[in-house]
Parts: structure tokens; C-alpha cells; sequence
């Protein structure tokens, strides 16, 4: 590992352990990193020194100690020369004892910096068309920064740049890194424009991003390229469903229904929509479809209740919640809501026993204990 590769090396480290570096400057031939490091909800300020001189260490350390006032730690990464069977080797080591040292102790940061020079090693002899395999293995184990590498060296050498954009877009989207993602997928688009997985992947990027309507329009151009992935259908119906534009998303899910008409979860989304445009009968149509495919499946049933509840219907939504509590009778939450309706309908003593069962299944239930309260000054009078 050369001189530059070890400064470069441990900044890396630096940042990926938290470290927020504000100025980086060159001091005969050293690097001085200054900055702030978040512990326990302080703010702590941090210069370290990066250098591979080691003539005189004692005296980069006095020097190292001017730059110092009560407030700032320092820290000086260096490397000596130790004899292992008569051989000279190369060892980096820390000179420090305040908490700072403690905290890069702890993370070893000399072992990272060390284990990540083999890996830099080890990209000077891969082949080419091991690159973007080596970054899906690495990506695989969570391996990120390692992954990234060797997506950087696919698109160096030309080695199919565009999957190797791909794969760092959703390496950047993993990690949360969304305008890293976007730009990624972006030099990916350059290269194939009508790729439908890549629009997806965008989709996903701006979906995550709470960016809705950059998704629809990702989504919309991946169905134009394969108006018969399902997959994207069914992100896109998602989406327009939040973003509230009920009427797009009932066309979204009829779309996927031509294709896959025994879909239990897109007739209940189907159902939702209606629902929220007050389009009760077709809501029912619709939810009684998803039953009929699966007649225990929950989320329809509790679903189906709240239609009957927003009709007014209150005797129908109660002999729903009644088919809920006897086919789960251990869950908390389905004793809420028969209880809720109980309560509706002024029977309270029995919407007490739904209320304190719930709570017995979820102590930590605070409507149900809430509504218990209430329950009981209700009886009471």
C-alpha cells in the first residue's frame, strides 16, 4: 500500500465511521483532517493527523499538539517498522490516549484500513469479467463500500457499464443514498433508454424518496416498454392509491385483474379505492371478490367492516368483526374492533369483555385501555 493509497484509505474509514470532515490541507507532505464527530448527542471537534513519516514521531506529535485547544481532540495515524523473522514489516498504529483513540480503538480502525488495502490489492488482479459478479458477491454480504469498488472498475474497463450502473443504483437505494441512486440509474438509462427493469428500479428510488410523482412516471414508462409486468402494476396502484387519485389506481388494478384475476390483495385494494370515492356497492362487489378467492383472509374482512361502518351499516360491520374474533380469537386487535362496534351500538357490557380481552392479549394496547375506562364510567352511569 502506497503513501497515497494509505491517506485515502484511512479517510474512508474516517467517514464511514461517523466522522464529518469540514477541511482537509496538506502540511509537508501530511494530511490534516479537521471536523466534528455526533457521541451520546454531543457534538465533539476532532483533528487528526494522516502521515507515513515515522523518523521522528515524537515530534509530529508535539506538533500535532499545538493545533489542539480544550474542546478538540487529536489523533495521529502513522505507521512504524516492526521485525517479524527478519523481515522488516510495515505496521500502522495510533498515538493518541484520550477518547477519541478510545472510540477508533473500539471500531479497530487500523484493522479496517488494513483489510481494506488487500482489497485494493486484489482489484489490480481480477479479470474484467469478474468485476460485476465480485460486486454482486460482495453486495450479497452487505459489503457495500467493497461492492461499489468493484462496480467502479466494471464501468472503468467498459465491462457492460450499464449493469454495473444499475447495480450501484440499487446498492445507492439499499443504502438510502437516493440522488446517488437517481444518478446511477440515469448514466444507465443513457446507454439502454428502454430498459424496463432500470425504469422500475428509478421507480422504486423515487417511491422510497416520497417523490410519488416521479415514480408514476418511471412506472408508466417501464408498462409502456411491457404493459404486462405485473410487478409494476402493482407499485404503480400502490402509489396512486397514496397519493389519493383513487379513479387512476381502480384502472391500475382492472389492468391487473385482466392478467391475474384471482389476485385476493389487488380486489382488496380495489375495494379500498371505491371505498374512498364513497363507491360502496362497488367496493362491496369488489371485496367479496377477494373472499371468495380466500374467505379467512384478514385484512378483507376487516376491510369489509369498515365498508358496513362507513354505510352506516353497524349490525353488518359487527357480524364481521364477529367472523374476525372467532377465526383469530387470540388477537388483539380484532377484540377492538367488535368491541368498538359493541360500543356503537350501546351494548357495553359486552363491548367491556372484547375490550378487556384485547387488552389482556396486548397490555401494551393504550386505545383499548382507554376505551375500557370509558366502558366502565359508561356502566357505571
Amino acid at each position: 500500500m502506497d503513501r497515497d493509497d494509505f491517506e485515502g484509505l484511512c479517510l474512508r474509514v474516517l467517514e464511514d465511521l461517523g466522522f464529518e470532515i469540514s477541511n482537509l490541507k496538506s502540511i509537508s507532505g501530511d494530511i490534516l483532517v479537521e471536523g466534528t464527530i455526533h457521541r451520546k448527542g454531543e457534538m465533539k471537534n476532532f483533528v487528526i493527523k494522516i502521515t507515513r513519516s515515522n523518523e521522528n514521531i515524537s515530534s509530529a506529535v508535539e506538533d500535532l499538539k499545538k493545533l489542539l485547544s480544550p474542546a478538540t481532540e487529536g489523533l495521529l495515524i502513522t505507521t512504524d517498522k516492526i521485525a517479524n523473522d527478519s523481515i522488516l514489516d510495515e505496521r500502522v498504529e495510533i498515538v493518541g490516549g484520550g477518547k477519541l483513540y478510545q472510540l477508533l480503538e473500539k471500531f479497530d480502525l487500523l484493522s479496517e484500513v488494513e483489510e481494506l488495502g488487500k482489497k485494493e490489492e486484489s482489484f489490480k488482479s481480477e479479470k474484467k469479467s469478474d468485476f460485476i459478479q465480485k460486486g454482486n458477491n460482495y453486495l450479497a454480504n452487505g459489503d457495500y463500500e467493497t461492492a461499489q469498488r468493484f462496480y467502479d472498475k466494471a464501468i472503468e474497463s467498459g465491462d457492460n457499464k450499464a449493469l454495473a450502473f444499475f447495480k450501484k443504483g440499487e446498492l445507492f437505494l439499499g443504502r438510502g443514498k437516493y440522488d446517488k441512486a437517481i444518478k446511477e440509474l440515469k448514466n444507465a438509462l443513457e446507454i439502454y433508454p428502454n430498459s424496463v427493469e432500470i425504469w422500475a428500479l428509478l421507480g422504486d428510488v423515487y417511491d422510497e424518496n416520497n417523490k410519488k410523482e416521479k415514480a408514476v412516471k418511471a412506472y408508466n414508462k417501464a408498462i409502456e416498454l411491457n404493459e404486462n409486468n405485473l410487478d409494476v402494476l402493482k407499485k404503480k396502484g400502490r402509489v396512486l392509491y397514496e397519493m389519493k387519485r383513487y379513479d387512476e389506481a381502480i384502472l391500475c388494478f382492472e389492468d391487473i385483474l385482466d392478467l391475474e384475476s384471482n389476485s385476493k390483495e389487488v380486489w382488496n385494494n380495489k375495494a379500498l379505492c371505491h371505498m374512498r370515492n364513497g363507491e360502496y356497492e362497488e367496493s362491496l362487489e369488489s371485496i367479496n371478490n377477494a373472499l371468495s378467492i380466500d374467505q379467512k383472509f384478514e385484512e378483507a374482512l376487516l376491510n369489509k367492516a369498515l365498508i358496513f361502518e362507513n354505510m352506516g351499516e353497524m349490525d353488518k360491520a359487527l357480524e364481521v368483526s364477529k367472523e374476525l374474533v372467532e377465526s383469530l380469537p387470540d388477537k388483539s386487535e380484532y377484540h377492538y374492533v367488535r368491541g368498538a362496534y359493541l360500543a356503537e351500538l350501546e351494548r357495553y357490557e359486552d363491548a367491556l369483555i372484547h375490550m378487556n380481552r384485547a387488552v389482556e392479549l396486548d397490555p401494551e394496547n393504550e386505545q383499548a385501555q382507554m376505551m375500557v375506562s370509558a366502558l366502565e364510567r359508561k356502566i357505571r352511569g
